[in-house]
């Protein structure tokens, strides 16, 4: 009761600094937070918003070990840096508040409108919902498709009001939270199963592997998932929403080091979940059970809270996004359709990484090209091949996704990322190669 009631005092306390955040009634405001964010509160707003797969995490270390770094930390470091040099600063400088509006800008309406398609299905938060629904529950007892109900609730109180200036403002707690709740499980893990040298001689062979025994294939895979970064609506929105563009670009560095900090972190933390409980019938609670395990009462909750923290904050951040996606003059709706959305994606598929990978691997590459192509002007197509290689290559490999899940392995053991980006970059140098041609004619 104790660690339930410290957790609901955080996020009661997360709610009362959304609330107290100036109430935005224009678009631009709502989405954007009138593009004041400094480059504090940038960090402090997308650390924790795109850090909030902190559950998924620990399955993920639970189950691959030391691979986590190298497969869910590196790569996303490497793209966030690209993004940080060479995107930042233009998405602040284009017009538009959304990444269909910057779409629509650059080829037109079909794009602008399937391109809202693929950044609602990303944006969603399905993962997150399933993460903070299996938290509450284990907190309370309730079963996970109520609690995540909860935590849908919870998050549009916050989100509602203010937009991003609510969301921000609850950032701030979060961001301190998510740190403290793992500087403080370390110890407890370490007081009671030795040194990190000791608990690595309780691991399972290869778990230490930096490959986690996935094939290159498979790792190749991973690696393309982290392009997420590059089309993630949480960067777009931040970077639009910064002071200038050089808050954006230095936000984006300054949050790399954060996010290697906390990776650390996590990372050690489930070796020691693996370390002190070999046999889970449920990794996703990994973390919450090494908890219970070596933590006393209040410790315990403080960590939970700073669990909790995290997830919120990738929650309300990315609903929010979601719901500019389903149309902007009912924006509040589209907040309730998208949990609603968002709970039945978690109900039918729930797994932390498996939802990671369907979903990334299915939208990303409808993405990936429209998007490079609205800031670097020099790679660009015209509209009509813009449309063609985004629909073809997210429905390649949508397809490819749904046969491997129903088949329980990719066709042809080619991960599903591969074809459509294959497909998407085919016709996209076709574009390039047509228009060229033309302009020599002219």
């Amino acid at each position: 009761m104790i660690d339930a009631a410290l957790v609901a005092g955080f996020l009661a306390a997360c709610l009362a600094l959304g609330a107290r955040a100036r109430r935005e009634d224009g678009l631009e405001g709502w989405i954007l937070a009138g593009r004041t964010l400094s480059l504090p509160v940038f960090v402090a707003t997308l650390v924790p918003t795109f850090y909030g797969g902190v559950l998924g995490i620990g399955e993920f270390a639970w189950s691959a070990g030391l691979s986590n770094w190298t497969i869910m930390a590196l790569p996303y470091y490497a793209f966030a840096g690209f993004y940080a040099a060479f995107l930042a600063g233009r998405v602040r400088v284009t017009p538009g508040l959304t990444i269909p509006d910057h779409l629509g800008a650059a080829y037109g309406r079909p794009s602008a409108l399937l391109g809202a398609l693929l950044v609602f299905i990303l944006a969603s938060p399905a993962d997150e919902l399933l993460m903070a629904g299996t938290l509450l529950g284990h907190l309370t007892g309730l079963p996970t498709g109520a609690a995540s109900l909860l935590a849908a609730a919870l998050a549009l109180a916050l989100t509602w009001r203010g937009g991003l200036r609510s969301d921000a403002a609850a950032n701030r707690l979060q961001f301190v939270a998510m740190f403290a709740g793992f500087a403080l499980i370390i110890p407890f893990a370490w007081r009671a199963l030795g040194s990190p040298a000791a608990m690595a001689a309780r691991l399972p062979a290869g778990h230490l592997s930096w490959t986690g025994g996935l094939g290159p294939m498979k790792l190749a895979g991973w690696w393309l998932i982290a392009a997420w970064t590059i089309v993630d609506p949480s960067f777009h929105q931040r970077c639009a929403a910064a002071q200038s563009p050089e808050v954006a670009r230095k936000g984006i560095l300054v949050s790399i080091a954060f996010w290697a900090v906390f990776d650390l972190m996590t990372t050690t933390a489930g070796l020691y979940a693996r370390a002190a409980l070999p046999a889970l019938d449920h990794p996703t609670l990994a973390f919450p059970l090494l908890a219970d395990a070596v933590m006393p009462p209040i410790a315990r909750g403080l960590f939970f809270a700073g669990v909790s923290a995290s997830l919120f904050a990738a929650l309300q951040g990315t609903a929010m996004i979601a719901a500019a996606c389903l149309g902007k003059s009912r924006i509040r709706a589209g907040l309730a359709a998208t949990m609603i959305f968002s709970w039945a994606l978690s109900r039918l598929l729930p797994s932390v990484p498996g939802l990671w990978y369907a979903v990334g691997s299915a939208a990303i590459p409808g993405l990936l090209l429209p998007m490079l192509g609205v800031y670097i002007t020099a790679i660009r197509v015209p509209g009509n091949w813009a449309l063609a290689s985004s629909s073809c290559g997210w429905l390649a490999s949508l397809a490819w996704t749904a046969l491997a899940r129903i088949n329980g392995r990719p066709p042809l053991g080619i991960e599903p990322m591969f074809p459509g980006l294959l497909l998407s970059g085919t016709l996209w140098a076709a574009g390039r190669f047509a228009t060229s041609r033309r302009a020599g004619r002219e």
